[in-house]
C-alpha cells in the first residue's frame, strides 16, 4: 500500500476501554447504570493502546467515546500517549446496554438468574450449579454469536439497531474526517456489532469479543469498508 492510498483512506479504530476491576475484586455486570472509573492497570491499558497504534503508524485526528467514565478515560489515555490533549466527542450510540436487574451485580449471581430462565419451568428446582452452567452458557452465546440469553430478551431492539446505529456513525466519520483516523472508545456490549459496516459476505472474526485495552481497525476506500485487524492489544 502506498502512502499516497492511505492518505487517502479513512480509518476508524474501535477500542474498548480498560479495567475496571483490580485483582480479587468481585467481578459485576457493568453496563450502562455502572459507571465504574478506570483503575490504574486500566489507565496504563489506554496509554498502550495509544502507543500501539503510534508503533503501527495511526495518528488520530479526533476521539470519540461513550459519556461512562471508563470510556472517557481510555478515550483520554490514548491521546495523551500519543502526546495529545484531545477532549472525546460523546456518542451516545457508543453506551454500553443496559442489563436491567443484573446491571452491576457479580457475575456469578447473574449467570443464575439467567440460567433459571434459560431453564424455564425446570429452573425453579435446580441446583444453583446448574442454573450458573445455563447462563454461562447464554452467555458465552451472547459473546461468539450475538445471540441475547432469554432472560434480557427486553434488549432486543437496542441490539437490533446497533448495526444502523454503527453505520450512520461511520458515515459520519467519513464525512467529517475523510482520510483520517478517528478513534470510537466503547464497551464490549457494543463493540462486537460495529462488524454491521462490512459488506455482506465479508469474513468476520471468529471471536467478537474484544478484551480490555484492546482495538479493531476498520478502513473506508471509498466504496466500502474492510476489517484490517481485530482485538488487538
Amino acid at each position: 500500500m502506498t502512502q499516497e492510498t492511505r492518505r487517502l483512506e479513512t480509518t476508524l479504530i474501535v477500542a474498548r476501554h480498560g479495567n475496571t476491576f483490580e485483582k480479587g475484586d468481585v467481578i459485576l455486570r457493568v453496563g450502562a447504570r455502572t459507571d465504574l472509573p478506570l483503575t490504574s492497570e486500566g489507565r496504563a491499558q489506554g496509554r498502550r493502546l495509544g502507543e500501539k497504534l503510534a508503533e503501527l503508524g495511526f495518528r488520530p485526528s479526533a476521539f470519540y467515546a461513550a459519556p461512562l467514565r471508563r470510556t472517557v478515560e481510555t478515550a483520554s489515555e490514548i491521546a495523551l500517549a500519543q502526546g495529545l490533549n484531545a477532549t472525546p466527542v460523546v456518542e451516545d450510540f457508543l453506551t454500553e446496554l443496559d442489563y436491567g436487574e443484573d446491571d452491576g451485580r457479580p457475575e456469578a449471581e447473574v449467570a443464575r438468574r439467567l440460567g433459571k430462565v434459560e431453564l424455564g419451568d425446570d429452573g425453579e428446582k435446580a441446583p444453583a450449579e446448574t442454573l450458573e452452567a445455563e447462563g454461562l452458557a447464554a452467555l458465552k452465546r451472547w459473546d461468539a454469536e450475538k445471540r441475547l440469553p432469554l432472560g434480557w430478551a427486553f434488549l432486543q431492539e437496542r441490539v437490533d439497531r446497533l448495526g444502523d446505529d454503527w453505520r450512520a456513525f461511520a458515515a459520519q466519520v467519513v464525512e467529517r474526517h475523510s482520510g483520517e483516523t478517528v478513534v470510537a472508545t466503547t464497551s464490549n456490549g457494543i463493540a462486537r456489532f460495529a462488524t454491521a459496516l462490512l459488506p455482506p459476505g465479508a469474513p468476520i472474526p471468529e471471536k467478537l469479543k474484544l478484551a480490555t485495552g484492546a482495538f479493531g481497525v476498520f478502513v473506508w476506500n471509498g466504496e466500502s469498508w474492510r476489517l484490517d485487524a481485530w482485538n488487538v492489544r
